[in-house]
């Protein structure tokens, strides 16, 4: 039967109205009572609940209890039920004498799941029920779901039918229907029926109903003969198939608690197809003889009235291996059903060949088979699992593991007080049939279960020591030893035939479960802590893929599972640095970055902070990889007496940061600046001159102080930002020529002389105006200048990168490209460690570029900002991945071309409305980018300009405003104290003095 596009919407229509009870919006269900067969499966369903009630996938106004059968008993299904309603009476009345049930049940709604079986013929189950056997869609709440997850959201319709009472529904049975066709405000007791094929109908009950709904008869697993004698055919063949659901009204269910709370019949099962039902239908009368309780029953039951809506739907039964791995693997109407939702399990981790479906598992490496399965696996090496095989558990097993076609391998730890706990995997084939006997022909991966055994040298007596022939089956066969999970998985080779040489006598001492009693014995508190290192790896594999991909860290680091996890984390994101030290420095920086943010979580502060300098060290060595291309052979002599290098400012526009290294190397940067002349000079100088003493001087006509070196101490070869001196001890190094431990005077006798470095940079420090860069540019360019070596400007900025790395502050290249280079200008590059700078002046006229020069206010905030630590917060943000920093870097390029546009067409207002954003992006990349006086002088600007940024970094500095008008320009210059500036033609200027 094809699905309707109408059927296909009800689990989206389901799932919405879950989410809505999950949120609070929606009046759901009052209690979910669940049922088990043993306080042991009941641990196992509690365990299960806790687990989505810890992650909030339960709407949390509902009771969920969960009810074992009494011990050593076998209540039946009707037994269960009321089993079940008495739980909940003593939850809700504890110890009354006249519990208020009618009353209660008037206003409450329960929905009552039946999943007490053993699961024989899907083994995987036996332990954690067919409840909670896994389907290939996603849980409401996240991950993979379960007939159960499922069960939940589909009955969120079934309950707006409702107004009050009990509904029933089966624990290994996924239904689909249009709850719109219930009629539940009928008095007593209605089923619900699908519409199917008669051979459908001869595997379960059949109701045979009149026209408006009365129930005539009730027919368990009926003949198509039987059916159509009953009058239960209709025209076209399609029989109405129980669906397992019961609903009973307010009062029917306040009498069968009634009932329940005077306990169940002795050791006589009750059974809710036939005995509730038959006497719903009067086909079922007790006899006079009965226990009380089936005379109680049969006098609430039999004046109920009882109807059956039978509707279109559809019903996916799990009751089998070989049907768990079709549902699992292949296109079914299970599928269609939930077409809106993707497959899980298709998409294979890393290493994994999958032509099948893998559900919470780590592998380590391998091929998956057309139509196999591996479920709640964690492997470390490879796996190759065959075609329509089933691994289901399999961890801690060090070697390959090799699964044949048509094979289940089900690892299951267990805790039984006759036997060691230990590891057990149950080996079989998905089409074998446990319940079968095996004198009977019972088969065993596909072959008769006795001639297997013969063949491996088991007798039936090892097998089934104490077992009748009639009784031996695959179910309590004794095979699966218990041992650690490497010795398990040779014993489970061995059973399946798939291993040479003999272990009989090794498994004949060896203690042995059956499927039966492995399932019997499950140790949940193992399984969970699988089931947590399955989490932890998975989010280990989860974090070094995000790592790898350029990702953001941050959310899965709030959501570390522990500091096993975490440091876990670290150190393989570390390994996957250390591989791509030598041939990507700039990766490795930022997986080295974001290692130390995992260890800083974990408290492991010292080893936090030595990596983060590691990886800021790892920038610098791109950095100096790519200056190594500029830097110059050590020269011979010197060969000019003096050169002086005059330099502009720079004012930025928009893209800075984007020049920044890693990001630079990584997307290449652009940038829109100019070189300025300020009052008409150029403020940023330096000279330098031969001496006749062998001795080198170095003088900061800024601060008037100066030092000479006539050897080679240590303090000449070290510099870090603030010492006046660091730029010009920097540039001598630069040269190649100036080492620790080298005799100074001999030196520079070779070279003909001593050497006198002056500087000055006549700006406020922190201005903002890229002073200090364009200062290193002049210092290196005079330097070279004077042994003779004629650089590119190209070459000048690759070398002030290398020495601002020298220096310690880092930096890109914009705020020397900004003064070597002349004018305004896009500067850009292309992603790599060649950075080589492409230049583009503007291309408008002079009448437009002289009308931005009227129009752009230059003014000092008075405020002095230091740029390096901001330099390594942003950096530090793109080197962790932060994805509002990686998409601010990623706008401000943009911003800058878009600039560069409405300058050339002298669209001011557009300009204003860019600058405006772009100081927006850098507020938001650093909230300390401005402050109350920055904003003071902007609230003051305001009504004369079109826009505004800080020049630089921010935080102080230079404002460049955009004003509205020439006339409002003025009036802005007046009241801010402006500086005059003005585009310079020129970038560096230099004047050479010959020997």
């Amino acid at each position: 039967m094809g699905i309707s596009q109408s059927l296909s919407t009800v689990t989206t229509r389901a799932h919405a109205a879950y989410a809505d009870a999950l949120a609070g919006h929606r009046h759901w269900w009052s209690a979910v009572l669940i049922t088990a067969s043993s306080r042991r499966q009941a641990d196992l369903y509690s365990r299960q609940i806790d687990g989505r009630r810890r992650t909030q996938s339960l709407p949390s106004a509902t009771s969920f209890i969960v009810v074992p059968d009494p011990d050593s008993s076998r209540p039946g299904s009707g037994g269960a039920t009321l089993n079940a309603l008495r739980a909940l009476a003593e939850s809700l009345f504890p110890n009354p004498e006249n519990p208020p049930l009618a009353a209660w049940w008037q206003s409450n709604r329960v929905l009552m799941i039946h999943s007490g079986g053993d699961s024989r013929r899907l083994p995987q189950f036996s332990a954690a029920g067919k409840l909670f056997s896994a389907l290939p869609v996603r849980a409401p709440g996240g991950g993979v779901s379960t007939v159960f997850d499922e069960t939940l959201a589909l009955s969120s319709l079934w309950c707006e039918r409702m107004a009050a009472g009990l509904a029933i529904g089966s624990g290994d049975v996924l239904l689909v229907f249009d709850a719109d066709g219930l009629d539940w405000s009928r008095p007593g007791v209605s089923g619900v029926a699908l519409w199917q094929r008669p051979d459908v109908g001869s595997q379960h009950g059949v109701y045979v109903t009149g026209e408006n709904g009365v129930v005539y008869s009730f027919l368990q697993k009926p003949s198509l003969a039987e059916v159509e004698a009953a009058g239960g055919v209709r025209p076209g063949g399609a029989v109405a198939v129980d669906t397992g659901i019961l609903r009973f009204d307010p009062d029917t269910s306040a009498q069968l608690s009634s009932i329940a709370l005077a306990g169940l019949p002795p050791n006589q099962p009750l059974d809710l197809y036939t005995h509730f039902t038959g006497a719903l239908t009067r086909q079922w009368q007790p006899s006079p003889s009965a226990p009380s309780q089936f005379h109680s029953l049969a006098a609430v039951l039999s004046p109920a009235g009882f109807h059956c809506d039978s509707l279109e739907g559809e019903f996916s039964h799990i009751g089998t291996t070989h049907l768990f791995r079709q549902v699992m693997t292949e296109e079914s109407d299970l599928s269609q059903l939930y077409s809106s939702h993707a497959r899980l399990g298709s998409e294979a981790p890393a290493n994994v060949v999958s032509n099948g479906v893998i559900l919470d598992s780590v592998l380590g490496g391998g091929e998956i088979g057309p139509g196999a399965l591996v479920m709640e696996c964690c492997l470390e090496g490879a796996v190759r699992i065959a075609r329509n095989a089933v691994a289901h558990g399999l961890s801690a097993i060090p070697g390959p593991v090799d699964l044949p076609e048509n094979t289940v391998a089900h690892q299951i730890d267990t805790a039984a007080c006759h036997l060691p706990a230990g590891a057990v995997i149950r080996v079989y084939g998905v089409e074998d049939d446990p319940k079968a006997i095996a004198s009977d022909g019972a088969l065993w991966f596909g072959r008769p279960l006795l001639a297997h055994l013969d063949l491996l040298g088991i007798s039936p007596l090892d097998a089934w020591p104490g077992l009748p022939e009639s009784d031996r089956c695959l179910w309590n066969a004794q095979l699966f030893p218990v041992a650690d999970p490497p010795a398990a998985w040779n014993f489970a080779r061995w059973l399946m035939g798939e291993s040479r040489g003999s272990l009989a006598d090794s498994w004949r001492a060896a203690p042995r479960h059956s499927l039966a009693s492995s399932a019997q014995w499950a140790d949940a508190q193992a399984e969970s802590v699988r089931r947590d290192l399955r989490n932890r790896l998975r989010w280990r594999a989860t974090v070094a893929g995000l790592a790898l991909s350029g990702g953001d860290l941050r959310p899965v680091l709030a959501h570390a599972p522990g500091l096993a996890a975490l440091t876990s984390a670290a150190s393989l994101i570390e390994q996957h640095a250390s591989n791509l030290e030598s041939s990507d420095p700039s990766s490795a920086a930022s997986l080295a970055y974001q290692a130390s943010l995992f260890y800083a979580q974990a408290g492991l502060d010292a080893r936090a902070s030595e990596l983060k300098n590691h990886a800021f060290a790892l920038v610098s060595t791109a950095v100096s990889a790519l200056a190594g291309r500029s830097r110059p052979s050590p020269a011979h002599r010197f060969s000019l007496s003096s050169v002086e290098v005059s330099a502009p400012a720079r004012i930025d526009f928009g893209g800075g940061w984007s020049d920044t290294p890693p990001f630079c190397l990584d997307w290449g940067g652009t940038v829109l600046n100019s070189a300025v002349a300020l009052n008409g000079a150029y403020h940023i100088r330096c000279r330098a001159r031969l001496l006749d003493a062998p001795l080198i001087r170095l003088r900061s006509e800024d601060t008037g102080e100066s030092i000479e070196y006539s050897t080679s101490t240590g303090e000449l070869h070290s510099a870090s930002a603030g010492d006046p001196f660091a730029i010009s001890k920097c540039a001598l190094r630069l040269t190649g020529l100036f080492h620790p431990g080298q005799p100074l005077p001999s030196l520079l006798d070779r070279l003909g002389g001593g050497i006198e470095i002056s500087t000055s940079a006549d700006l406020p420090v922190g201005s903002g105006l890229g002073s200090s860069s364009i200062l290193a540019a002049a210092v290196v360019r005079a330097v070279l200048e004077m042994f003779g070596r004629r650089l590119s400007t190209q070459q000048v900025s690759d070398l002030v990168l290398d020495l601002e790395q020298m220096m310690g502050t880092g930096g890109g290249w914009q705020d020397q490209a900004g003064g070597i280079f002349p004018g305004i200008k896009l500067l850009s590059t292309a992603p790599g460690p060649a950075q080589k700078l492409r230049y583009q002046p503007l291309n408008w006229s002079l009448e437009r570029e002289a009308e931005l020069e009227r129009l752009v206010v230059l003014a000092y905030t008075g405020i002095r900002r230091v740029a390096r630590n901001l330099l390594q917060q942003v950096v530090g943000s793109y080197l962790a991945r932060e994805t509002h920093t990686v998409q601010v870097l990623h706008s401000i390029k943009t911003l800058a071309l878009e600039m560069a546009h409405a300058m050339q067409d002298g669209e001011w207002d557009t300009l204003g409305a860019l600058m405006n954003r772009h100081w927006e992006l850098n507020q938001r990349m650093d909230p300390h980018t401005t402050n109350a006086p920055v904003e003071a002088l902007l609230d003051r600007a305001r009504p004369l300009i079109r826009g505004a940024k800080l020049a630089g970094a921010g935080g102080g500095g230079f404002m460049i405003f955009l004003a509205r008008s020439e006339q409002a320009a003025a009036e802005l210059r007046s009241a801010m104290n402006a500086t005059d500036w003005q585009i310079a033609r020129d970038g560096l200027r230099i004047k050479r003095s010959e020997l």
